[in-house]
C-alpha cells in the first residue's frame, strides 16, 4: 500500500485530517513525562489483560531472559521460532536458550514445493513463537509488530503460543500518536501487523474460541527501561 494511502486510511479512520509529513519531526509537547509514562504503561497492562493477554512487566533484560526461560519450560517440547537477535530487546537470546536446551528452529519456508512441506510439517512441531514489538498502544492493549527481514510473521502468527516482547518506551498512548511519532512505519516494513489479545473467532456456533486462526496465548513480556 502506497504510504499517501495509508497514511489517509488512518487519518479517515480517526477523523484526525493532518498526519505528519514524510521526515517531519515529533513535537517535544507530545513526549509524555515520567508521570504520564507511568500512566501510560499501566493502562497498556490493564488493557491488555482485558482482552486475554498475559502481561509481564519485569525490571530488566536479564528479568527478561528468566520469564522467557520460565514460560518456555511450561510447553510441550523445546522447539521455538523467533525473530533475528538483533530485532530483539534482548541480548543474545538464541545463545542463552542454547544454552537451557531449547532449540530455534527456522522459520524461513523454501519456494520448492516439497521442500515446503517438510519445512511445514517440521514447524508444526513449534511450541513457541518469539517476537519484538515495534510499538504497544495503550488505549486498546494492542501490539504492534513489523515484517522484514529476520522479523519473520511466522514467528507471530503459527506456534499456539507468541511471546511478543517490548520496552516501556515503545508504549504509545493511542494509534495516532505512534503514527505522529513514527510517521515511515507505513512505508518501512512490507506488513504492519497489530494484535489485540490472543487469535479468536465466534464463527463456530457464536462461541467465542481462541487459538483458531493463530495462538491462542499471548504473553507480552514489558521491559522497564
Amino acid at each position: 500500500m502506497k504510504r499517501a494511502h495509508f497514511l489517509e486510511n488512518v487519518s479517515r479512520s480517526l477523523g484526525n485530517k493532518t498526519l505528519p509529513s514524510h521526515g517531519e519531526k515529533p513535537s517535544q509537547q507530545n513526549s509524555p513525562t515520567t508521570a504520564d509514562l507511568q500512566t501510560i504503561i499501566q493502562q497498556f497492562i490493564h488493557e491488555a489483560n482485558a482482552v486475554k493477554a498475559q502481561t509481564h512487566l519485569v525490571a530488566d533484560e536479564a528479568s527478561a531472559m528468566k520469564k522467557i526461560v520460565q514460560l518456555l519450560n511450561n510447553q510441550s517440547n523445546n522447539k521455538y521460532i523467533s525473530w533475528d537477535d538483533n530485532w530483539l530487546p534482548v541480548t543474545n537470546l538464541e545463545t542463552h536458550l542454547a544454552s537451557a536446551n531449547y532449540e530455534r528452529y527456522q522459520s524461513k519456508v523454501p519456494r520448492d514445493t516439497a521442500e515446503r512441506i517438510r519445512a511445514h510439517t517440521k514447524l508444526a512441531e513449534v511450541s513457541v513463537g518469539i517476537t519484538g514489538c515495534s510499538a504497544a498502544l495503550a488505549d486498546t492493549g494492542s501490539i504492534v509488530l513489523e515484517s522484514q527481514s529476520g522479523q519473520g510473521r511466522l514467528s507471530s502468527l503459527l506456534p499456539p503460543v507468541h511471546i511478543g516482547l517490548l520496552t516501556t518506551d515503545q508504549i504509545y498512548p493511542t494509534m495516532e500518536s505512534y503514527i505522529k511519532s513514527q510517521p515511515e512505519a507505513g512505508y518501512r516494513s512490507s506488513n504492519l501487523i497489530v494484535i489485540t489479545g490472543p487469535s479468536r473467532t465466534a464463527d463456530i456456533t457464536q462461541t467465542l474460541t481462541l487459538g483458531v486462526h493463530g495462538p491462542g496465548t499471548l504473553h507480552i513480556i514489558i521491559i522497564d527501561k
